[in-house]
Formats: structure tokens, sequence, C-alpha cells
């Protein structure tokens, strides 16, 4: 993390260094641009002065010539202009002899050395169409110029403060990776060592969390982390409970044969009788243990929905069931008369939800019994099952879907409702609990009631 951090940062040097470049070359070019064109926009003036100054009836004007020449002059040039047979008609250097000891003075300062050599630029004159004469330039040169030296200095102290700016925002830079890479590394480092604890067994490890992404992120690990402590301890608790319901009747079962074997107990119905409800404790623990391999190893899949009529189906379930209702003194109806409404459903997995619901309401109910009911809203169908037993207490509702979930007073393993909200998700619906305590229970099943 924090290689990648410093990585990233001294790439924004680079990128920082390569932009202060391209500016200082392009500071530096429109400056120079600038400079020409301010030279080639005083040129051209000096032109348009000089050719002003000719008129096709009077020829030449001397005077204006000559405040041609001094401008010429103040404008760092040095130039003369001919006639078309190539007669000097004005010249700097004779404006020069002829002005103020105070100007002499001024101009000595911009003068050109004696030996400049610097060639001359030849320029046409024209009046009406019409060339009159050349003008010929050149620019002053001189190693102590002022304005030369101002425009060095501007150059010098514009790539001054580019380095300074590159320095400040290099320096940024790195003083920013080292902040935010401490900063931000040290609070997945303790991610890192948490979740390296969860993975070896430390499953009470937490971590401080906060308002922005990271502590959201710590707050996610720590949720996570109590779920695993608290499926952990179901789990162990689950695996007692195992333990301690085999335990049960298979020393049950071995006393009683082993006491039959000796001639204690005779061998007649009565005894087979208990041997048989021994061992279908241990076929129900069994197959709640197989249903939960099942479903842990993603077992359960979405199939193919088929065409069901919907009271024929829930008929098909409540008279194999029926008989345990009424052996209890309890009833158990369907309270609908819609004999014609058909759906899309998987039936086998309906079928073991309904079955597993139908019996832990035959464990909780001592009077009354259990109706079903049915219907189709918004394309989707619902199944209701009612039952007057003992309710469910307002705390242990929100748990009771929950794998290893054990109420109070139940005698199951807490698989049953965990793996009927699996297969009703899987079918792509939805399966909720409501009760009052002491007043029943109901499990509403909701399902698309269409081929999807």
């Amino acid at each position: 993390m924090r290689t990648k951090l410093f990585i990233a940062f001294f790439l924004v040097i680079l990128l920082a260094l390569f932009s202060n470049f391209i500016f200082e070359h392009l500071i530096t070019r429109d400056f120079r641009d600038y400079v020409r064109g301010t030279r080639e926009d005083n040129l051209y003036w000096l032109l348009a002065s000089v050719e002003s100054s000719y008129s096709p009836q009077s020829g030449w004007d001397k005077s204006g010539l000559e405040n041609a020449m001094h401008w010429a002059l103040m404008l760092r040039f040095e130039c003369m202009v001919t006639d078309k047979s190539g007669q000097v008609l004005a010249d700097t250097r004779d404006i020069s002899a002829h002005l103020t000891e105070t100007m002499k003075r001024r101009m000595e300062m911009i003068e050109a050395p004696v030996n400049d050599r610097t060639p001359y630029d030849a320029y046409p004159l024209f009046s009406n169409g019409q060339e009159i004469g050349l003008f010929i330039a050149r620019d002053i040169k001189h190693a102590d110029s002022v304005i030369k030296r101002k425009e060095n200095i501007f150059l010098m102290r514009g790539k001054r403060f580019l380095l300074v700016s590159f320095v400040i925002a290099g320096g940024g830079a790195v003083f920013l990776a080292l902040v935010f890479s401490q900063f931000l590394s040290k609070p997945i480092l303790e991610l890192k060592t948490a979740s390296e604890a969860v993975a070896k067994g430390d499953l009470s490890v937490r971590l401080s969390t906060g308002r922005d992404e990271i502590g959201r992120l710590k707050g996610a690990f720590n949720h996570m982390a109590e779920a695993l402590q608290r499926e952990d301890g179901l789990r162990r608790q689950l695996t007692s409970n195992v333990a301690h319901e085999l335990r049960t009747p298979l020393a049950v079962m071995k006393v009683r044969l082993e006491a039959m074997q000796d001639g204690i107990i005779e061998t007649d119905k009565t005894a087979l009788a208990g041997l048989k409800s021994e061992l279908d404790t241990l076929t129900r623990l069994i197959a709640g243990i197989e249903d939960l391999t099942k479903a842990e190893a993603s077992f359960f899949k979405k199939n193919a929905p088929e065409k069901v009529n919907l009271r024929e189906f829930l008929e098909g379930i409540t008279d194999g069931i029926k008989p345990l209702f009424t052996e209890k003194g309890l009833w158990l109806k369907i309270d609908s008369d819609k004999s014609n409404l058909s759906v899309y459903t998987e039936p086998e997995k309906l079928e073991k939800v309904l079955r597993n619901i139908l019996s832990n309401a035959l464990a909780h109910t001592e009077e009354g019994g259990v109706t079903l009911s049915y219907g189709k809203e918004n394309g989707r169908f619902y199944i209701n099952a009612a039952d007057t037993g003992k309710g469910i207490s307002q705390e242990e509702l929100p748990m009771i879907f929950n794998r290893f979930y054990k109420g109070r007073n139940s005698k199951g393993f807490g698989l049953g409702l965990a793996i009927a909200k699996e297969l009703i998700e899987i079918m792509g619906g939805t399966i909720e609990a409501r009760s009052i305590p002491g007043a029943g229970a109901a499990f509403i099943i909701t399902l698309p009631a269409a081929r999807a």
C-alpha cells in the first residue's frame, strides 16, 4: 500500500516537472513572440510614417523624414531612407549629429558600436501602388542595453518562479505521500491483522470505527466478526445438542437390547415399539444434519417451475399430515374456495417448506389447529399458514430464520426454518413470520405465480 502511494505521488511529481518544462517553454516562446511582434509593429509604424512623408506632387518632406528618424532612434532602430535611384534621403546617424547635448547623452546609452556588423534589412516603400524607395533598418545592439537586461530579468524570474513552484509542489507531494501512506495504511494494516486473527479462530477481535469509508469498513468487519462469533456459538451449541440427542436414544436402545438379551425384558411388541421410537428420533436427527449439509453445500438450486393447481397441491400435503393433527385433537384445514388457481412453482421445494412449517405448528399447538389460506396478487401468489398455538415472543421473532437458532421451548435442532427460508429465496420469493404470544403464529410465503 505504501509503495503504491509513493509510486502514485512520484508520478504526480514527474507530471508536475513535465508540466513545468512545458509551461516554461510556452512562456518563453510567448514572450519572445511578444517582443518580436512589438518590434514588427514598431517597424511597420516607421514604414507608414516614412511613406506618409512622400507626396506624388511635391516629393519627399524632409521634416517628416527627420521626425521618422528621431522615432527610429527612440525605438532602437538604426535606419536610412533612399529613393528609387539609391540616393540616401535620411539617416539616423545624420540625425544624431543635430541632437542637443542632453539628447546625445541619452542616445549614447542605446547607440550601436562603430564596429557593429549586424546586417540591414531592406523594406520597399510605396505610394499609390508605386515603389518610391527603400527603408533600410537594423536593430541597435548594445551589451548594456537596459531593455535587453529587462527582458533577460523577466525570463530569469519566470524560470525561478517555475522552479520554486515545482519545489513546493514536489515537496508537498512527498509530504502528502508520507502523511497519506501513514494515514491510510495504518487502518488497513489493522484490518489485515484483525482478519488474520479471525482466520486463526479469534472471533472476539473488534476494531474502532468512524464515519469515513474506512470507518464504515471497520464497522462491516465488526458486524461480520460478531455474526461469525454468534454462528460459531450456535454451531457449538448445536454440536453439543446433536451429541446429546444421539447419546440418549443410543444409550436407551443399548440398555433395552442388553435387557432383552439377558431375558430381563421380553421381546414383544411393546419392547420393539420402544426401540422403534428411539430409531425414529435418530432418523429425524440424521435427516436434519443431512439437510444442513445440503444447504451449506448449496445443494438447493433453482429448477424450472411447473404448473400446479394450488388447492390440489395443498390438499396432497394436508392429507398426508392430517392424521398427526387428528391424533393430537387438532384440526388442519384449507380456508379458500379458489380451487382453480394455477401457478408456476417448484412443488418439491415448496412441499418441503410447508411440511416444515406444519410440523412446527403441530409441535407448538395444544388447542385449535392450523388454517391454510392462499391467493394471488400482482402476479404473485401467497400461502398463509396460521396456527392457534403458543406464538413466538417479539425478542425471538427476528431470529427464528437464523441457522442453528433454537427457541426456548423448541425440541428441534434450529435448522428447519433456516432451510425453509433459503429454499423460498432460491425460488425468488419471501417468507415472513407474524405472531402474538399466546395467540398463535402465522407464516406467510410469497412467490412468483408465472414462469420466469
